[in-house]
């Protein structure tokens, strides 16, 4: 007759099972930034205004929806809103609104260095994908550690 495992190996097994299934639904670290890209590229082309302006806009929005794509083609767990707990929601709202705000504050900072709207919003751009690459991870650290229903921290 076998024996049951020892409480300690079978927790074990689910903390390897979780953090297996977590690092399957990752968001890409290319993800924000390219979503930011595609903005900015909208925003340059508001600015040039005429064909340079349909032509970025149709493209930004075509870039989202394959974006869009890719992700969906990606995840493979599914998202339960009962795993997100107002601590884990309220850090991700404020990871979001610092990305919109270095978004916001960048072409107030470079118009000191230049008069032009589209170099200062492609500063813009590009500052932020940059910030949102490099705090992607760590969001999503957070965001797990006061999750419900988890096992690990």
């Amino acid at each position: 007759m076998e024996q049951p495992p020892a409480p300690a190996d079978a927790l074990a097994e689910i903390q390897r099972t979780q953090r297996q299934a977590m690092a399957a639904q990752r968001l890409p670290v290319w993800y924000a930034p390219s979503v930011v890209a595609l903005g900015t590229a909208a925003a340059v082309g508001a600015e040039l205004g005429g064909t340079a302006q349909k032509a970025l806009t149709i493209a930004a929005a075509a870039g989202l929806a394959a974006l869009t794509a890719a992700l969906a083609a990606r995840v493979r767990v599914k998202w339960r809103a009962s795993t997100w707990t107002l601590s884990a929601g309220t850090r991700m709202a404020l990871w979001i609104v610092s990305v919109l705000a270095v978004w916001g504050v960048v072409p107030l900072i470079a118009g000191t260095a230049t008069d032009s709207a589209a170099w200062q919003k492609a500063a813009a751009g590009l500052v932020t994908a940059l910030y949102a690459a490099a705090t992607t991870r760590w969001i999503e650290k957070q965001v797990q550690a006061h999750s419900g229903g988890r096992v690990v921290r």
